[in-house]
Order: structure tokens, then C-alpha cells, then sequence
């Protein structure tokens, strides 16, 4: 009897409800996409396009607390009684929060927070900016949208790699890219080359060349928003594989409602944004037009061994013929909807897209499926799949002389390269024999395709009140299959005259080669959360958590030459070429600790430790400890606060350590080996890096300050943040005695620094009925710095000869080489011919020197060297208008560059093969004989300023509304990249061909430039 009563009483306190309503806006219309949920509970939903809810749940009788929410609104709970009826009405009227200071963030927890409570900045970027700027690629979509971050196209082939920085960079001997997480999930974003153009191979990657980086897989049509974690803070969290910031992508959800089939199509054109100047005169110097000279620096000597006599010819403009616009398709569909227990969101997606270089081109396929489903009023499930199959035609790019563009760089443009032999075949370029740029377009053939899964799973938990358990599992999947075939070319190739690239008899005989890559990565997150009213004032949020991550990669290239007629694979070869073999395993664990605390919502005080270990470090220095701590005052929401024309005024400031746990490879710690044959029989040769097991993780430890205000109720907010971070244990191979065997030591031996500060501001002009201004103005500053290296002058080596170096006390990456002689007057010194000199003297240190002087005048002494150039900018900038006129919307995104230098290898060699218009200059006689001859040594001479102002991105769209059976018709016309004001000498500043390399930054050499895309497109709901 008592057990009936008991159950009794139960059933009369819990009870099945229906919960329903309208949200709206300040001005009375209905909001979509707002989530609506049950505070405390597994039960929620959101809105349909006209704002409607409907929630069935299974919750006590009593008090319930119902929380509206979504981005660009205010937060707001409401309290619903719940007596014995079944359907209760509830509506909500949201306030604009332009601030997004009430937006839900997620930070690695188990649930997240609102910006309000935040100590650090994070930037949040909304679906609807990233997909209006004809972007195919999430992180070009993601260019000038969040403060902090520097983000560089490197290359405008059709899938080409993008770099990331979030305020600088944070190692030398590993990469600086930030960490990805979609969905949970934690995706790899390398750079690695499966289609072989260039000996310079290293484990898997071609050094110094430009290749697909793997956020190119994301569908951008598939995401909701992207959200911007800069500061160490975050990776106490996340764990030190996010010691370079991070990214999070969450994609589209399911809402509960009948199904709503959404729609889009684009059509694109590519074009050259502008050509290079090239070389008009009629004549050149020297003899006959057949003969492959680098007719202005052929000589050796002094510059009055060069030919003087001239010998007509016709030039020929080869990015005519190399250069053609290319046309593209973008479509996506998607289905969304459910019920209150049951949401899901499924995609697919078309990408198609040609390159402006001949024959190149990209093409991906995606499917995605996410799930929600409530199991119980305590248990929840989310999945989510994710099928990407691309494919890409590719040519040489970047760092390679068989690269289409150095055809216009390192081949005087008096050959026709069209002419042909008697049986049809192309000639070599002049009679001495230089690879034909038409083959490489038409004969070489270059193919990668990838197949690739993410997928994830998690389950949420709540067994009893104001207490959850998380649990996220994550898998990224993925293979990449790449093929190279070069034919035998009818032709012979001189050597002398070859330029880099390939050995000499793989272009005569034929190549073939083959490669595959695999990547496999998995990570398990569980974490639990309990939140406490203390008193009235206080509460508290407790956070422990931890993860697990496993990752494996496999690569394999097969090569061969000698290729008999029609046969283009490696078996056919005559010569199998030593194959290549690269695998690799690592895992990553972590523990932390969180606790919050809130004070009348204006205080929030938050402090954290986790302990990080990886596999790739010896036992005794893979564990790390890792300490947080941030605070957030909200002084405006004070009873004392009583300014009203500035109605927010937040201060923050926050510290994060954390390490780099995968600064080193796998097995770096071991001394490594290779085979080569002895007398029939085989070898072991040692590397000439010795071991280290005592190496440890690189440290970083950072400080932010900042403040968020809001003035004339929202209609102006600004953002500061100010921040200095400090990485010390700083990996560097360090040279060590010849006795030892080896001749370097990777040690932790560095430190460097890096501060700065960032600004962004949003304000609404105007805002009425019909017509909406808003602007948003970006503005970043980071000063890097190499504070301790061991040594005065680190030296890297690069394809183009760029001087990269790093030096205590300067940037790093800076160009380090030979310059100009200066006069007193700061005027060039020329020798009595009109020729600029280089600067000689003594050395006194690595930044210091004394210039030498003969009695003529002229330097004397030893060639002298100093920093040149900076890649590092000095200034970032983004200014977007936004403007909306009943049904028009118009979009304008202008981004800056500021006080970066490019190193223009491409410029150079072009004026040295007599293709530029100094050649030309030279050739009129505007300039002396020899002129170039004289400074084509001086380094100083490659370095250009690499500033620029961009059109980055146009939209323009007309909302048609309901037509028929459609609930939402548009209409959208997009260009992006559309103009560049810059003094830049090339092709376009925003380039890099060392592709996503940390120290190698901003070098032109052979780079595929942006194009300038139009888009026309077409989306509608139904």
C-alpha cells in the first residue's frame, strides 16, 4: 500500500506537457532559430521561420524555468507555473544584443557560458556572413570576420592552402596553425603532398611547395557558426593541442516542426585579377632569338662582358596562353526538422570549381546527417556523420620550376613556345633546351582524391538537478590517393638550362609515380558539471573533465621512370625509384579542473589546472601541469551604474598556460636511421640529429586584458584587448661538437614573445522599419619577438634563396642578406658606369657593421648583411558595411595589410631573363647596359612591400519572400577579391609559396595568384 501511494505521488509531481508559443523581436516579428529549452532538463527545441514553438516534456509540477535563446539576441528566462493542464502558452519578445553579450559560447565544458561571464575574448561569426563573399572554403569564408587572426590565402589554385595565425605564432620548429574542432570532432587541417613535383620530399610533405590543407573537405553551407578562441585560456581547457588557439565549427541542427528542404545554387567565374608587366621592346641583346640565354645576366664577369649588339624579335605575352578564366558551380540541399524527442539535419553538397591556370580544377561531393534525440527527461544523444569525396587536377604551384608561372619568370618572352616539329611535337624553349611550358599544361598530369569521414557521438546525462555528464567521441578518417605523369618529351633538356625541379631524365624518359596517405585520428572527451546556488548572490559551477586522443598516419609514394609510349604507372616503369615510406602513431591524454564562481551575474571569478601528457616525449617530461585563471566584472549592471547613454562597461582579464604536445614528431626523441647498401650487402646510417629523451614540451604563459562597452543602448560597442604572450622551453636544433658524431641537437634552449593589442568596434547609424545601417571595423596589432635562441643567427635555406633567418631581438622569419650601399645622403652609391653597388665592409655582429670605402669611393671590404624585410605585418584591418532596405541587402567587406614585405623572387627573375620592365628599361636604353647584371646579386633588390588594401567581398541580395510554395526566395550576386590597391610588383601581395611553413612566410616563387571570383546565386525553403 505504501509503495502504491508512493508511486502515486510521483506520477501527480511529474506530468507530460505541451509547451508552445511565439518569439519575436523588438519590432513584433517572429525570430527563427531561437533554441528554446527546459533550464535543468534534456527537453528543448527552437523556433520555425515564423517563430513558432512547439515543446512536449515530461517534467515536474511547479516552478519551471524556460530559456530563450540564439546569437544576435538577449538571453531571457522565463518562469511558467505548471499546475494539472496539459498545454500552457508562453510567448517571448528578445532584445537585440549587439554586443553578443548574452550568446551562448562553448568552451570545452560540459555546457557552455555566456559571453557575459567571459574573461577572454572569443569572436563568434554567424552562418549568414560566412556564406555571401563567393567563398568555397570555411577558412577563406572566415578572412576579416574576427578580431586577432590572420588569415592568408597562400595560393589561388581552386583548392588552394589557407594559414591561419591567431595573434602569432607560437613555435618555430612546429606548425602554428590553430586547432579545428567541428562538432567535437578534432580534424586535422596538415598540408601533405601526394602528387609529386619536386625531390625536395621529407617525410610525407614536399618541402616548400603549396598543397590542399584538408578544412578545404568542410562544406561552408553545412555550418552555423564558427567561433574564434585567441587566448591560452582556451587550452586549459582543450588541452595544449590547442596552445595555438582554436576553431570550432558547429553545423546545423535539426528543430523540431514539420520538414523544412532548404536549397541553394551558385554559378561562379574566376578570372586574373591583373597581369605583370612584361617586356615590349622589339630586340633583344645578343644573337639569335633561338638561343636560351638569360640575355641580361648571361655573362659572367663584369658587366662589360655583356653583349651590347641587339637582334630583333617578337615578344610574346605567355600569360595569355597560361592564364584562362574558369567557371564554377556551388549546390547544396539540406532537410531539417523533427519532433520534440527526435531532430535530425541532413545535407548534400556539389562543389565544382576550375582554376584561371589551364586544366585545373576541383570538385568535392559532401554528405552530413546530425541527430538529437532525448532517450529520457535525463539522457540524451547527439551524432553526427560527415562523407566528403574530392578530387582535384592539379599542375605545379609554388617552389617549383616546373611551376606554369615561371614560364613568364625564368623564360626570356622571345620564344614562341607554340612552335613544333614536323611530326606535331612540342620543341624545347630555344635550342639549348629548356623544359616547354606547354607541356607542363597539356602533357603533365597531376590527380588527387580524398575520401573522408568525420563522424561523432555523445551522450548527455543528467541524473539529478543542476548536475550533468558529457561524453563526446570524435573520429577524423581520411585517405588521399595521388597520381603524377609526366610523358617522355620529344625533346632534350639541357641541365645547364633545366632549373630546378625533377631530375633531368625524368622529363626525357618519362615519370610516373604514386602515393597514399592515411590519416586516422580519434578522441573520447568525458566531463561533468555541477552548478550550485550558494545564497542568493552566489553560485558556483565545478567542472572535471578528460580526454584521450589517438592519432595515426600512414604515407607511401612509388616512383619510377622511363616510360614506354601510352603507359603512365609506376609498374611500367623501366626504373623503380627509391619508394618512400613514412608512418607514424601518437596519443595525447588530459585531466582537468574548472571552478567558477558568479556574484549577482556581475562578478564571474574562474580558475582551472590540467595535466597534459603525450607520447612523443620521454616519460619523465611528458606530463605536464597547466594552470587558467580569468575574471569578468560587468560594472554596468551595478546598482551604482547609472550612465545611460553607455549602457555596458565589462571588464576581463585572464592567464592560460599551456604546451605544445605535439611540438616534435612521433619518434623525434630517437636518434634515426636509414639503409644504403655496403657491398652487397645493407647498412645503417644515423641521422645527423642526436637524440634527446630529456626534450619537453615548448610552454606558453599568457596574459589578457580587456574590456567590452556598450553606448546609446547598444547602438555603438567597442572591444579592447590587449595581450602578451610569452613561450618559453622554445624547441631549437642547436649545433653540437663534430666529436659527438651527429651536428645538431633539438634542445629546449628558446623563448619568444609575442604582444599586441586588438580593437573591434560595431555601430548602427541607422536602424529603422525599413532601412538598416550597420558597420564593423577590425583592427589588430601583433608584435612578435625572438627573445632567446642560443645563438646570434638562425639561417634557413630556401628554393627561391630566400634569406629567411631568425635573430634574438627581431621578428621571426625575417629576410636577412645583402643590400644596398648608401651615401651619407642616404643616396645610392653607383660605380662611374650609373651601376648601384652592393654594401661592403666589416661585420661587426649579426645587426652591426661598419660600411668600407675605397679611394674612388666605392665600398670595399667583405660583403655586409643586415635585415631587409619583415613578412610580419604591422597592422591588420577589416571594415564591413552592412545595409538593408526592405527586401535589399548589400554586404562590403574591405580588409587591410599593413607594413609587410614580400620576398619577390618572381619579379627578380623576371628582369634577369630580360621579361620585366626594368629589362625593358635596359633594352630602350633608359637604363645602362649591365644595369640589372649589377643588382641582380643584392638581395635587398627582391624585397617588396607587400601592403595592400582588398575589395575582399561584395554581396548584394534581394529577399523575394513567399512565393507559391516556397516560404523563402533569394536572390544573390557576390564578387570577392575584386580589387587590391597595393604598390606590389607581382601578381598579388597575399601569397605565400612555402604554403602553411611557421618561419617561412610571404615568399612569391611561382605561386598560382588569387583570382577575382563572381558568383550569381539562387537559394529558396520550402
Amino acid at each position: 500500500m505504501t509503495t502504491l501511494v508512493s508511486i502515486l505521488i510521483c506520477s501527480s509531481l511529474w506530468a507530460q506537457v505541451q509547451i508552445q508559443g511565439k518569439v519575436t523581436d523588438a519590432e513584433g516579428k517572429g525570430v527563427p532559430a531561437i533554441t528554446v529549452t527546459v533550464k535543468n532538463t534534456t527537453f528543448g527545441t527552437s523556433t520555425d521561420v515564423n517563430g513558432n514553438y512547439s515543446l512536449a516534456a515530461n517534467i515536474k509540477s511547479g516552478n519551471q524555468t524556460i530559456i530563450f535563446s540564439g546569437v544576435g539576441f538577449k538571453m531571457q528566462e522565463k518562469l511558467l507555473q505548471l499546475g494539472n493542464a496539459t498545454t500552457y502558452n508562453l510567448n517571448a519578445q528578445l532584445a537585440p544584443d549587439a554586443l553578443g553579450l548574452e550568446e551562448v559560447i562553448v568552451t570545452g565544458t560540459t555546457q557552455g557560458t555566456t559571453r557575459r561571464q567571459l574573461g577572454s575574448y572569443i569572436s563568434t561569426v554567424k552562418a549568414e556572413d560566412l556564406t555571401k563573399g563567393a567563398s568555397t572554403n570555411a577558412l577563406q569564408a572566415l578572412q576579416g570576420k574576427t578580431a586577432g587572426a590572420q588569415i592568408i590565402q597562400n595560393s589561388g589554385d581552386p583548392a588552394g592552402g589557407m594559414s591561419v595565425r591567431l595573434r602569432g605564432i607560437s613555435s618555430i620548429n612546429s606548425s602554428s596553425e590553430p586547432l579545428y574542432i567541428v562538432d567535437g570532432v578534432i580534424v586535422n587541417n596538415a598540408t601533405t603532398r601526394v602528387t609529386n613535383t619536386s625531390s625536395n620530399y621529407d617525410g610525407g610533405n614536399f618541402v616548400g611547395q603549396i598543397g590542399q590543407n584538408r578544412m578545404v573537405d568542410i562544406n561552408p553551407n553545412d555550418i552555423d557558426r564558427i567561433e574564434v578562441l585567441n587566448g591560452a585560456a582556451a587550452a586549459a581547457i582543450y588541452g595544449s593541442r590547442a596552445n595555438a588557439g582554436v576553431v570550432q565549427i558547429f553545423t546545423k541542427r535539426g528543430r523540431s516542426g514539420a520538414p523544412q528542404v532548404s536549397f541553394s545554387t551558385t554559378v561562379m567565374r574566376n578570372e586574373l585579377r591583373k597581369k605583370v608587366p612584361f617586356n615590349h621592346s622589339p630586340v633583344k641583346f645578343g644573337g639569335s632569338p633561338d638561343v636560351l640565354t638569360q640575355d641580361i645576366i648571361s655573362a659572367v664577369g663584369t658587366p662589360a662582358a655583356l653583349p651590347t649588339n641587339t637582334t630583333p624579335v617578337t615578344r610574346y605575352d605567355y600569360q595569355d596562353y597560361i592564364f584562362d578564366p574558369g567557371m564554377g558551380t556551388d549546390n547544396s540541399v539540406s532537410v531539417r526538422g523533427g519532433t520534440d524527442k527526435t531532430k535530425y539535419f541532413a545535407s548534400a553538397s556539389y562543389l565544382f570549381n576550375e582554376g584561371i591556370v589551364k586544366n585545373t580544377d576541383f570538385q568535392r561531393y559532401t554528405f552530413r546527417m546530425n541527430l538529437d534525440q532525448t532517450l529520457s527527461s535525463t539522457l540524451s544523444f547527439t551524432g553526427g556523420f560527415n562523407y566528403i569525396n574530392s578530387t582535384s587536377n592539379e599542375k605545379p604551384d609554388g617552389q617549383s620550376f616546373f611551376s606554369p608561372l615561371n614560364s613568364i619568370n625564368i623564360i626570356g618572352n622571345f620564344h614562341n613556345i607554340w612552335q613544333r616539329d614536323a611530326n606535331g611535337n612540342l620543341k624545347a624553349v630555344g635550342e639549348r633546351g629548356r623544359v616547354n611550358p606547354v607541356s607542363v599544361i597539356e602533357d603533365v598530369k597531376q590527380k588527387q582524391i580524398t575520401n573522408r569521414i568525420l563522424a561523432n557521438a555523445g551522450l548527455k546525462f543528467n541524473p539529478i538537478k543542476n548536475l550533468n555528464f558529457n561524453y563526446t567521441l570524435g573520429i577524423d578518417n581520411y585517405t588521399q590517393s595521388g597520381t603524377t605523369f609526366i610523358p617522355p618529351f620529344a625533346y632534350n633538356v639541357n641541365p645547364a638550362f633545366y632549373g630546378g625541379g625533377f631530375p633531368i631524365n625524368e622529363t626525357q624518359n618519362g615519370y610516373a609515380s604514386a602515393a597514399t596517405n592515411t590519416f586516422f585520428q580519434i578522441n573520447h572527451d568525458l566531463s561533468g558539471n555541477y552548478q550550485v546556488d550558494i545564497n542568493n548572490n552566489l553560485s558556483s559551477s565545478t567542472q572535471l573533465g578528460y580526454s584521450l586522443q589517438y592519432e595515426r598516419n600512414n604515407y607511401l609514394l612509388a616512383q619510377g621512370r622511363g616510360l614506354a609510349p601510352i603507359v603512365e604507372t609506376v609498374p611500367g616503369a623501366t626504373t623503380i625509384l627509391q619508394p618512400a615510406d613514412d608512418r607514424s602513431e601518437m596519443s595525447i591524454s588530459g585531466a582537468y579542473l574548472q571552478e567558477g564562481l558568479k556574484f549577482k551575474n556581475q562578478l564571474f571569478l574562474t580558475g582551472a589546472l590540467r595535466l597534459d601528457g603525450s607520447s612523443v616525449f620521454g616519460k619523465e617530461e611528458r606530463n605536464q601541469l597547466y594552470t587558467k585563471a580569468s575574471a569578468s566584472y560587468v560594472l554596468s549592471g551595478a546598482d551604482y551604474w547609472n550612465l545611460d547613454f553607455m549602457n555596458l562597461f565589462k571588464l576581463r582579464a585572464a592567464y592560460g598556460e599551456s604546451g605544445n604536445l605535439t611540438g616534435i614528431g612521433a619518434y623525434s626523441r630517437f636518434n634515426t636511421y636509414s639503409t644504403t647498401p655496403l657491398v652487397g650487402r645493407t647498412s645503417s646510417t644515423s641521422g645527423t640529429t642526436l637524440a634527446n629523451e630529456n626534450v619537453k614540451p615548448e610552454r606558453q604563459q599568457e596574459w589578457e586584458f580587456g574590456t567590452d562597452m556598450g553606448f546609446f543602448k547598444d547602438r555603438l560597442g567597442i572591444s579592447f584587448n590587449y595581450y602578451i604572450k610569452n613561450v618559453k622551453d622554445l624547441l631549437i636544433n642547436r649545433f653540437v661538437a663534430p666529436t659527438t658524431g651527429y651536428s645538431s641537437l633539438l634542445d629546449n634552449i628558446g623563448s619568444l614573445r609575442n604582444k599586441g593589442f586588438e580593437v573591434v568596434v560595431n555601430a548602427a547609424p541607422v536602424a529603422n522599419k525599413d532601412f538598416r545601417w550597420n558597420v564593423t571595423g577590425i583592427f589588430n596589432r601583433n608584435r612578435n619577438e625572438a627573445v632567446h635562441i642560443g645563438q646570434s643567427l638562425i639561417l634557413f635555406s630556401t628554393n627561391p634563396g630566400a634569406p629567411v633567418a631568425i635573430i634574438e631581438g627581431q621578428p621571426i622569419g625575417v629576410f636577412y642578406g645583402t643590400f644596398f650601399a648608401k651615401d651619407g645622403n642616404g643616396n645610392d652609391v653607383k660605380s662611374a658606369s650609373g651601376f648601384p653597388q652592393i654594401e661592403k665592409g666589416t661585420q661587426n655582429s649579426t645587426l652591426t657593421y661598419t660600411p668600407g670605402r675605397d679611394a674612388s669611393g666605392l665600398p670595399s671590404g667583405t660583403t655586409l648583411r643586415k635585415v631587409v624585410g619583415d613578412p610580419n605585418p604591422d597592422y591588420t584591418a577589416t571594415l564591413t558595411n552592412e545595409l538593408s532596405y526592405k527586401k535589399f541587402d548589400l554586404r562590403v567587406q574591405l580588409d587591410a595589410v599593413q607594413g609587410v614585405d614580400v620576398w619577390n623572387a618572381d619579379w627578380r627573375t623576371r628582369q634577369g631573363v630580360g621579361n620585366g620592365e626594368v629589362a625593358e628599361m635596359e633594352h630602350n636604353g633608359v637604363l645602362p647596359r649591365g644595369y640589372i647584371n649589377s643588382v641582380y646579386a643584392i638581395e635587398e633588390w627582391r624585397v617588396d612591400d607587400g601592403s595592400f588594401v582588398k575589395l575582399r567581398e561584395v554581396a548584394l541580395s534581394y529577399r523575394l519572400g513567399q512565393f507559391k510554395r516556397f516560404n523563402d526566395i533569394t536572390f544573390s550576386l557576390s564578387g570577392r577579391n575584386l580589387i587590391s590597391w597595393d604598390n606590389y610588383k607581382g601578381y598579388d601581395p597575399e601569397v605565400n609559396a612555402a604554403g602553411q611553413s611557421t618561419v617561412l612566410r610571404a615568399i612569391d616563387f611561382g605561386a598560382i595568384p588569387i583570382p577575382r571570383t563572381y558568383s550569381f546565386g539562387i537559394a529558396a525553403k520550402f
